[in-house]
């Protein structure tokens, strides 16, 4: 009789589980979206993250290079707001909960200090974005405050070199500063020790001030070194059973910027500064190169001028036509010919008149110089003597071309 019963219970008990079972299944298959706890955007992962990182990009960019010129800082922090919201929702629907909250602290720190440091509360100016354009040549910077109007200067080791004064829009104003009116030497030498402080202050009309010194590198515009060295180009040809070698030229290459002043050419055509083991400081600015060879104190010969805009090196070869190089480090200069590779060099015949030492000459003429504002403003030119004895018509391709006194 117990055994039938015991059969009974667990056919029952297994009859109530499989409704059970199967009513749960029901209410999971029928339940919407919104009774899961999802949506579209929910079901689709990488859809809603993907337009929620793009939000966090699209504020970055705006906040960066747009908006705020436009719309000023509290329309801007309004829009910054929406467009944080939005792309929270959108993250916070595609993955962990605990990841979201920490992207978005991460972010709203990232992009707000920068915006807050700039925009100065009360009625202290901020003084941010200090820049300098190659292509303008002036420097600009922007002040923020929560007043009428500002006066800026520029100055030099406390010495006013420039002012003016605007009205604000948007709490915020940009002034731009010819170079040509405040340079007046570099910021730094070679080692970088500090030379001439430039700093700008700010006044404005609620009467509250702030000084900010410049970044010293953007005030390095005057190149005050060069240097040159040589390699001996060489030509070799076989008729029957003689092979001849004869010198067909050399190639030139020049260095500018700020170095050590004694540093000097060297036996080979080469220099102190040929491994730029020395320490050296590349000047970005606008100037021009040229070389110059120098024999008996006449000319052999002068190249085409290369022009220089930042670090940009341009000129137009007599051999190649337009070509390009940079100033941070060595630069070819421009030749006559070019051997097989496609590499210019200056011929032998355009510069060479007989054995002798000859003097290449690399001149740079600045464009600012220490002394351009000075009323006997000089030519801010820099000429650096780089002199080897060329022994080709005796020697032929077996010169040493040693150092020589010019």
């Amino acid at each position: 009789m117990g055994g039938l019963l015991d059969k009974a219970n667990a056919t029952k008990i297994e009859t109530v589980d499989e409704e059970v079972v199967a009513e749960k299944v029901t209410k999971v298959v029928d339940a919407t979206p919104s009774q899961k706890g999802e949506t579209f955007l929910g079901t689709a992962n990488p859809i809603g993250l993907g337009l929620g990182g793009l939000g966090f990009i699209l504020m970055w960019f705006l906040n960066n290079y747009f908006l705020e010129d436009l719309t000023g800082p509290i329309p801007f922090g309004l829009v910054v707001v929406g467009i944080m919201g939005a792309s929270f929702y959108l993250v916070w629907d595609s993955i962990d909960r605990q990841k979201t909250v920490t992207l978005a602290v991460g972010y709203l720190m990232l992009t707000a200090v920068p915006y807050l440091a700039g925009l100065e509360y009360g009625s202290s100016p901020g003084v941010s974005e200090i820049s300098v354009s190659e292509e303008s040549n002036e420097l600009s910077f922007v002040v923020r405050g929560t007043f009428t109007s500002a006066t800026a200067e520029i100055l030099l080791d406390e010495v006013s070199l420039w002012s003016e004064t605007l009205d604000l829009s948007n709490d915020r104003v940009k002034f731009s500063v010819p170079l040509s009116t405040i340079f007046m030497g570099n910021s730094q030498d070679y080692l970088l020790n500090m030379e001439n402080t430039y700093s700008i202050h700010v006044t404005s009309t609620s009467s509250g001030s702030s000084s900010v010194d410049i970044i010293p590198k953007l005030l390095n515009r005057e190149v005050e070194n060069s240097a040159a060295k040589i390699e001996m180009r060489t030509e070799t040809q076989t008729t029957g059973t003689e092979t001849e070698t004869t010198v067909t030229g050399v190639s030139v290459e020049s260095l500018v910027g700020m170095f050590d002043s004694s540093v000097s050419a060297h036996d080979g055509g080469t220099h102190n500064m040929s491994d730029l083991s020395q320490q050296r400081l590349p000047i970005s600015s606008d100037y021009t190169i040229q070389l110059k060879i120098i024999k008996d104190g006449s000319q052999t010969y002068q190249s085409e001028l290369i022009t220089v805009n930042g670090l940009d090196a341009t000129w137009i070869s007599s051999a190649t036509g337009g070509a390009s190089g940079s100033t941070n480090g060595w630069l070819a200069i421009p030749g006559t010919a070019t051997d097989t590779l496609g590499n210019e060099y200056l011929a032998r015949d355009d510069f060479f008149t007989g054995d002798d030492c000859y003097n290449f000459q690399i001149v740079v003429t600045n464009q600012f110089f220490s002394t351009m504002n000075d009323a006997s403003p000089g030519t801010g030119v820099v000429i650096s003597d780089n002199a080897w004895e060329l022994n080709f018509d005796s020697e032929e391709s077996n010169s040493e071309v040693n150092t020589c006194t010019p």
